[in-house]
């Protein structure tokens, strides 16, 4: 499994113990992010750098600067061992 569906998950997971079932929908809307939800899997159809900014945002387009903060949390030990080019800007 790649590092950027590893993030994607926990950010997803993460918001749904904040947000619940709620989490999966809004994940469902970001482009280039297929949802399976029943399975609990991820996957991206488009760059995953550019997804996972796009996933931060949207959950941030909804609950404002606290989901962001859910979202770096959820994934800040995978972030701190990753080249610093690889992180997206969101989660720095």
């Amino acid at each position: 499994m790649s590092i950027f569906l590893t993030i994607a998950q926990r950010i997803i997971k993460e918001q749904e113990l904040v947000i619940g079932p709620l989490a999966w929908e809004e994940a469902g809307k970001v482009q280039g992010l297929k949802i399976d939800r029943k399975k609990g899997e991820v996957q991206f159809e488009d760059k995953e750098f550019a997804v996972i900014e796009r996933l931060v945002k949207q959950y941030e387009r909804l609950f404002g600067r606290a989901s962001v903060e859910v979202c770096k949390d959820a994934v800040k030990d995978i972030v701190y061992e990753m080249p610093k080019e690889q992180v997206p800007a969101i989660l720095k």
